[in-house]
């Protein structure tokens, strides 16, 4: 039996020999796992600052969204429609402009509970709206009224 053990030992240590042989086959899996492992741990700076930069972005125009909806409400915002005499007459007021008959002039607005008076910036003149509802003003120019209703 001594003899069995000594034969049974030599193929052993030969396979182990050879198993040893191959071992670069998980060495490549093994760094491959390494150099992989590192990039899932820690993200590149410069994705940090991508993703910092949007969502910097994201927040600050929802502070500029809801501090202008919270303390400068404008009921007159949007494209605004009448019928009278002379026809349809369109109107739009923007954030700082007013637009009527294809010109665009900036204005500035004054804010109060039932009315809102927009001032012409070029010549220093100014209009009040009544707010009558969400989607109803009106306006009287030379003794004229007229209502407009909110285009949607």
């Amino acid at each position: 039996m001594p003899n069995d053990e000594k034969k049974s030992s030599k193929p052993r240590t030969q396979r182990k020999a050879s198993a040893s042989r191959s071992t670069p086959k998980t060495r490549t899996s093994k760094t491959k796992k390494e150099t992989l492992s590192p990039a899932y741990k820690r993200p590149s700076l410069i994705l940090k600052v991508l993703a910092l930069a949007v969502v910097m972005l994201f927040f600050g125009f929802g502070i500029k969204f809801a501090i202008d909806q919270t303390f400068y409400a404008n009921p007159l915002l949007g494209k605004w429609r009448a019928q009278t005499t002379l026809g349809i007459i369109e109107i739009e007021f923007e954030r700082d402009t007013f637009s009527s008959f294809g010109s665009k002039n900036p204005i500035s607005y004054e804010i109060s509970k039932g009315s809102v008076v927009v001032m012409d910036e070029r010549i220093k003149v100014g209009s009040t709206y009544k707010i009558i509802d969400e989607n109803t003003i009106a306006s009287e120019a030379g003794g004229f009224k007229t209502i407009y209703k909110r285009v949607k």
